[in-house]
């Protein structure tokens, strides 16, 4: 079975479940598992998976600077 690598840790779906023995999960589909959630989704059900969605991309210009007073105010 040939599988297309989906970079799930870059899907909105992907988790971590921090259970050592099934430490990948997917919100969408409601698993967690050993292997990456593309691949339980492909061996289940033969087709790969359609439902990646990119995670929202941090903006670099909206980091907080601690040191600013008007968190400490």
């Amino acid at each position: 079975m040939e599988f297309e690598r989906i970079a799930c840790m870059k899907c909105k779906h992907y988790h971590v479940t921090f259970d050592s023995t099934s430490p990948r999960g997917c919100k969408l589909y409601g698993f967690k598992s050993a292997v990456m959630p593309y691949v339980l989704v492909k061996q289940s059900s033969g087709h790969d998976c359609t439902s990646f969605e990119a995670k929202p991309s941090k903006n670099e210009n909206e980091k907080k600077d601690f040191n600013d007073p008007k968190y400490w105010g």
